[in-house]
């Protein structure tokens, strides 16, 4: 019996090893809102990754658990944005994209699992494309039925106003953050 080996995604994750981690200030409600507003009027100032603390029914529809959960709002521009998901972890990883943060209305925009532990594969090899606007990303990890929210770092810097990073790690003592990897960027 021949077994056939499929390629897995270059990934490199040794940058994001060791990073420097503190628990991420949640945008409140007049944020969020004018953070939106901004989005809607194009202003490129408020392009970025922004930690927010949904409500428990959220997580509830998601089945993710766990003292770090959490979503963060992603502004985009309104035009085609690619997004592109790695991993390197132990654990099984799943990075998903709503809509909205209402758990009556949200819909998943992106839901993506690593095959196995220890696999560069999140979501397709060359990313995909999404529309522009406001979404809401979480990061987490397998964990017998349910998943649990992972920690995260909003990289705004990345691409200075032409894209941006969420790096994540589900390992309470270890601040390696490339367990999901998500990177949205839009260029000039």
């Amino acid at each position: 019996m021949a077994y056939v080996r499929f390629p897995v995604p270059e990934f490199s994750q040794k940058e994001f090893k060791d990073m420097a981690w503190s628990p991420p200030e949640f945008a409140g409600d007049a944020e969020i809102k004018r953070l939106i507003e901004g989005q809607k009027a194009g202003d490129a100032a408020v392009y970025g990754a922004y930690p927010v603390k949904p409500s428990d029914a959220f997580f509830e529809r998601l089945n993710v658990r766990g003292d770090h959960r959490h979503a963060v709002m992603c502004v985009l521009p309104k035009k085609p944005v690619k997004l592109l998901g790695r991993s390197h972890a132990w654990y099984i990883q799943r990075g998903i994209i709503v809509d909205s943060l209402d758990p009556a209305t949200m819909k998943t925009v992106i839901d993506w699992r690593t095959p196995r532990p220890i696999s560069t594969r999140l979501g397709p090899d060359n990313g995909v494309t999404v529309e522009g606007g406001v979404l809401y990303a979480v990061a987490c990890r397998k964990y017998g039925d349910h998943w649990v929210g992972n920690r995260t770092i909003a990289d705004n810097a990345w691409k200075k106003g032409q894209g941006f990073r969420i790096l994540s790690a589900s390992v309470e003592d270890i601040n390696d953050f490339h367990e999901v990897y998500l990177a949205f960027e839009w260029g000039a």
